[in-house]
């Protein structure tokens, strides 16, 4: 019995000393654990963010954009950036198409319109609360107010692209044009692109009537000049346009542009000085750069100059932001805080500034840019388009509607320059499409 009694309680230390030292290894590995998620218990391992965007499926400028992804993640060796290049003309569908089917990038890159349609329907965070307050603050009120919907901030400014008129000055002397007195009212404009006519391999204007979306925005300012806009967000006047859409029509009749064409596909002419006046963003020099990398900035700056678009019979003028450059932090993202910290880097970092906003001509959207690369934004395009041509921008109704509406208008224009059908029925009928749009229907 005393043998009995001695095994049973060497068994029972034992088992004490095995659950003690079990339990203590437990948690040893919680605390290492916790430890090495910085004591708070979440995991150490590296966030990768889906950044679906343009900017690298270009080549104009893809190296430059690499550049500062890889500038960022040096700088934050706990984040990845996974690039998903789509070309400019395919954003919406894709990021709609990935959103439906419950696989949404972490961020993108986005026209306003996009954006702010994509908000419309859900699939956006708004950014109010994630961007830090110091940039908030810098930033353009006038670009970061363009992506409001329901009272909210949903994009994020990366660079300004707002469309300037641009002039070449060699074609215009050819033309027997003053090259120093670009066309400052559309009848000017006319009367400029009927002598131009009469030059070699040079096409007139660089006009966008691509059946998409954008080219309505691209219009927009033109459509104002002739006293009207075609839609708002409650309201339609397509039917008031019959100006707006003959002159439309003798644009592409008379050869003055190229009809079908979207505005990227102009910009090889201009690199060639086969076209004599463009509607474009600052980075007009930039991509003109990149496409001949012999045309320097001085050889630029000799044959281009900038202004605003002319003005229309009211004696005013317009623009858009016609190719701004927005992020957005999508939904589902899982990484949020860090998506806003790589969003706020492209926009405004040293490196950003240096290796893509400043080459690419973009205008900054933060004050601070301004003054840490002051000799770097002295020149004559920013200095054109911050007295002049900016003060003249209006917003489209970016919203929930506007994506199916200016893709009918389009669309439309379209029917006006291709045929002969008369103006004002296919403009009832753009009329009609509309108002079931809004409606709702």
């Amino acid at each position: 019995m005393k043998r009995k009694a001695f095994v049973f309680l060497t068994l029972i230390v034992g088992l004490s000393l095995v659950f003690a030292a079990c339990s203590k290894g437990t948690q040893q590995s919680a605390d290492t654990a916790k430890a090495d998620a910085g004591g708070d218990g979440q995991s150490n391992e590296t966030i990768q963010l889906q950044f679906v965007n343009w900017a690298t499926a270009e080549e104009a400028t893809k190296e430059k954009m690499n550049k500062v992804i890889a500038a960022f993640e040096s700088e934050n060796p706990g984040i990845k950036i996974k690039s998903i290049p789509v070309p400019f003309s395919d954003i919406q569908n894709q990021l709609t198409v990935m959103t439906t089917a419950g696989n949404a990038p972490d961020i993108a890159q986005v026209e306003a319109s996009v954006g702010v349609s994509l908000a419309a329907m859900g699939a956006l965070e708004a950014v109010d609360e994630l961007l830090s307050p110091d940039f908030v603050k810098d930033l353009n009120k006038a670009y970061y107010d363009i992506g409001i919907f329901d009272q909210k901030h949903y994009l994020v400014p990366w660079g300004g692209g707002t469309n300037g008129f641009w002039y070449n000055k060699k074609v215009m002397k050819e033309a027997g044009l003053d090259p120093n007195n670009p066309p400052e009212t559309m009848e000017q404009l006319d009367r400029a692109l009927s002598q131009i006519k009469n030059v070699k391999d040079v096409v007139g204007i660089q006009y966008d009537t691509s059946p998409r979306p954008f080219s309505t925005t691209f219009q927009w300012p033109f459509i104002m000049l002739f006293g009207h806009e075609p839609f708002t967000r409650d309201s339609v006047q397509v039917n008031t346009l019959q100006d707006y859409a003959e002159w439309l029509r003798n644009l592409v009749n008379k050869g003055y542009t190229l009809p079908g064409k979207k505005l990227g596909e102009f910009r090889p002419l201009a690199a060639q000085n086969r076209l004599a006046f463009a509607v474009d963003a600052p980075f007009f020099k930039g991509t003109l750069q990149s496409i001949d990398n012999t045309i320097t900035d001085e050889a630029f700056y000799e044959t281009w100059g900038v202004t605003t678009i002319p003005k229309g019979a009211n004696g005013k003028t317009y623009t858009v932001g016609g190719s701004d450059h927005y992020t957005a932090i999508f939904k589902a993202s899982k990484h949020k805080k860090e998506a806003a910290k790589f969003l706020e880097y492209i926009a405004n970092s040293d490196a950003a500034l240096k290796e893509y906003v400043i080459p690419m001509g973009f205008l900054p959207v933060t004050g601070s840019a301004m003054q840490r690369f002051p000799q770097q934004f002295d020149n004559p395009v920013i200095k054109a388009y911050m007295t002049k041509i900016v003060p003249s921008t209006v917003a489209p109704p970016f919203g929930s509607n506007f994506t199916s509406a200016a893709l009918i208008f389009a669309t439309n224009m379209q029917e006006v320059i291709t045929t002969s059908q008369p103006v004002k029925d296919i403009l009832d009928k753009t009329h009609s499409k509309i108002e079931a749009v809004i409606a709702g229907k």
